[in-house]
């Protein structure tokens, strides 16, 4: 007796399946398939997300980098003016200091920080310096202008020969002069707290248990 599909299709004889639409004949194969299909397929495993480089946060959208830097900053300033009027030569040890502060206030709540985020930290900190030294700059151009206020700055750097150097070619050549030296400033203020940043963060890891 012929057999045949419930698609129509004529089948050989002891078939398990349909030639032409893939049926299963026999009741075994009909469970296990059912079964298969009932059986959900387990879901492949979640990779945990890669933990990003230490330090690759380390940049002006990061708050906590930013306050550092900025109370660093604050701190660099003001040791740098007490140093001014003391020992002038210190003034580079100081910066540097101001970005070893930096990374290691940054490195007291987190589990490492490589050279690179240090010497961007210490760069930040570097920057705010000079964004201040802008500011009082331009404010100091602003009271120059003034013949009251030339001869103040006049008799405020008397003590200083250098500076009398500069005051005494002039108001505009004296801010013609100062402007020259910005470069060079920025360059001086990024730097050595850039360097300070990196010393910081080596030494936190050398110091930081395994």
């Amino acid at each position: 007796m012929e057999s045949r599909c419930t698609c129509g299709a004529l089948l050989p004889e002891d078939a398990r399946f349909c030639h032409k639409c893939g049926k299963p004949q026999f009741e075994e194969d009909v469970a296990r398939l059912t079964a298969q299909e009932a059986t959900p397929p387990a879901a492949p495993p979640i990779a945990a997300p890669a933990a990003p480089p230490s330090g690759a946060t380390i940049s002006f959208k990061n708050a906590r980098a930013v306050l550092i830097t900025m109370v660093a900053a604050a701190g660099g300033l003001l040791a740098s003016v007490v140093i001014a009027l003391i020992a002038a030569s210190l003034a580079p040890f100081v910066l540097c200091a101001a970005g070893f502060v930096a990374a290691k206030l940054y490195t007291s709540a987190t589990d490492s920080l490589s050279t690179a985020a240090g010497a961007r930290l210490g760069w930040m900190t570097g920057l705010w310096m000079f964004l201040v030294l802008m500011v009082a700059l331009a404010l100091g151009a602003i009271a120059v202008t003034s013949p009251a206020g030339w001869e103040q700055l006049k008799n405020s750097a008397a003590q200083f020969p250098q500076a009398s150097q500069l005051l005494a070619l002039g108001p505009h050549d004296f801010l013609i002069g100062i402007l020259k030296q910005l470069p060079f400033s920025f360059f001086f203020l990024t730097l050595l707290p850039g360097l300070g940043g990196m010393i910081g963060a080596k030494f936190s890891a050398r110091r930081r248990p395994s």
